[in-house]
């Protein structure tokens, strides 16, 4: 395990224990290595997931889209679409309004893998994570997580801040 990735195992200290910050990043280490052994039997990473599921969801993108919106460097997205275009997955075409730059789709072989192995792949890793809690639970786990995401008060001073 990486020291960017410490491993998810053991308990934490108990001056940690409650650290929101700290349990959030153990529960997305441990969901990535998760979802690293979902993929890897077809020779591929989470990364790799991430771009095809995009591409699947928003159509052909420029590496540099994929990698703004994704939160991956340029140099490893340049690395994971070279990657996936080897293996058949993607393919680049010249992007019809900037004739400069690329797009990156799907091929039917990328969209089949996806939706018919690496999907299903992705809910069992999904459920695996998700294991310790009951349906209702992840139903206000995900509603939890979706008001951080989505329902963001606009930036200010803290609460209680004069």
């Amino acid at each position: 395990m990486s020291a960017d990735h410490p491993s998810t195992d053991g308990p934490l200290p108990d001056f940690l224990a409650g650290s929101t910050s700290l349990l959030l990043s153990k529960a997305d280490d441990l969901f990535n290595e998760i979802l690293e052994s979902a993929v890897e039997p077809f020779g591929l990473r989470s990364k790799d997931f991430i771009v095809l599921t995009a591409i699947d969801a928003m159509g052909p993108q420029s590496q540099q889209q994929l990698a703004r919106t994704h939160g991956i460097d340029r140099t490893t997205m340049v690395s994971v679409v070279d990657g996936l275009e080897r293996l058949g997955l993607v393919q680049r075409a010249r992007n019809p309004d900037d004739r400069r730059k690329y797009a990156i789709g799907l091929t039917t072989e990328g969209q089949s893998l996806l939706r018919h192995k690496l999907g299903p792949a992705m809910l069992n890793a999904l459920d695996t994570f998700l294991s310790p809690f009951s349906e209702d639970e992840r139903e206000q786990f995900n509603a939890f997580l979706r008001r951080l995401v989505h329902e963001r008060a606009p930036a200010g001073p803290p609460a209680g801040a004069s």
